[in-house]
């Protein structure tokens, strides 16, 4: 009962909201900003067209991705897909919630036999592009590592980064080794528990995206190229509410700050608004960085709603 009510979406909202509640009471959200955005609003036009271009190219991605699994599909129809995913990630709401309407979409397309390759093209497809989030911030620090040196906790914070956009791939390359992949023992144990069934899944979705390596290095990039998007509209909201933030700094910090959001609901409202006010404070030193993530949120809401005229003429929500 209790794993009930917690995993309920109305006890999600309630969450978000009581979030969002105290961190206007804590004047971490100051409502004179917001009134001042009367004057900026350019600059938050820049940052919901600069959130458009994203759908076509990880919808190009998802196409490439389902390739590798033996799925072809033209761009249009990934386009369809992702941008339904993407209305349902707003409309559940849950951080997830569009992906499992994206797999029962593209599992009725492929049909009995190819199911599951469709659901892990689908979890595939949002691993690739957690990492690609990741490898923004490491690249980012590489090549700007001289400039970072007033970046508190620099080296936890680009460690991190490397941890988490590199680390996942190593991992799968071992696990995915014929030695291991192919082991009984190993084997034996997985399909003992649920979760080894999943994990096994996934690794042979990995290899067959790996024996392509022009697909895995372009599914990267594509990946890499869509946050530079939503990192640069973080940017154009920080300008309109009055911060100036170095961008080799805000390309470290808003990848960590927009994975915040898998945690919140609808895009990351409630703890997503939160982790952009702790890491923007405590990282980039600026006082409205809860702000920044409301304003963040919104503007990623408004955009997903663009996916509501593609799921009205499916006509339906697939099982």
């Amino acid at each position: 009962m209790f794993r009930k009510i917690v995993n309920s979406i109305w006890f999600k909202l309630t969450i978000a909201i009581l979030i969002i509640g105290l961190l206007i009471y804590f004047n971490r959200i100051d409502i004179s900003v917001i009134i001042a955005l009367t004057k900026t609003w350019p600059w938050l036009v820049g940052a919901l067209l600069l959130t458009l271009p994203p759908f076509w190219i990880v919808s190009y991605r998802f196409k490439i991705i389902l390739s590798s699994q033996g799925i072809d599909v033209s761009h249009p129809q990934a386009l369809r897909w992702t941008m339904i995913g993407s209305f349902f990630d707003l409309a559940m709401p849950s951080s997830n919630g569009g992906d499992f309407v994206k797999a029962g979409y593209v599992a009725e397309h492929v049909g009995a036999g190819m199911r599951t390759r469709a659901v892990m093209a689908v979890a595939i497809d949002r691993v690739v592009g957690l990492l690609g989030l990741f490898l923004l911030a490491a690249i980012v620090s590489v090549i700007g590592w001289n400039l970072l040196v007033d970046l508190p906790s620099r080296i936890l914070v680009v460690g991190l980064s490397f941890l988490a956009g590199i680390g996942p791939l190593i991992f799968l390359r071992i696990a995915g080794a014929r030695r291991l992949y192919n082991s009984s023992r190993i084997n034996r144990w997985l399909m003992a528990h649920s979760w080894g069934l999943r994990l096994k899944q996934m690794i042979g979705s990995f290899n067959a995206l790996r024996e392509n390596p022009r697909i895995l290095i372009a599914s990267l990039a594509l990946s890499i190229l869509n946050h530079i998007f939503w990192c640069t509209a973080l940017l154009f909201i920080a300008y309109a509410v009055g911060d100036i933030v170095n961008p080799l700094k805000g390309f470290i910090v808003f990848p960590l700050a927009i994975f915040g959001g898998i945690f919140g609901v609808a895009g990351g409202f409630g703890l997503g608004t939160a982790a952009f006010d702790f890491l923007l404070s405590h990282l980039l030193l600026i006082q409205n960085g809860a702000v920044i993530g409301l304003l963040f949120q919104i503007i990623g809401a408004l955009s997903r709603l663009l996916g509501l005229p593609y799921f009205l003429k499916s006509h339906h929500i697939p099982h």
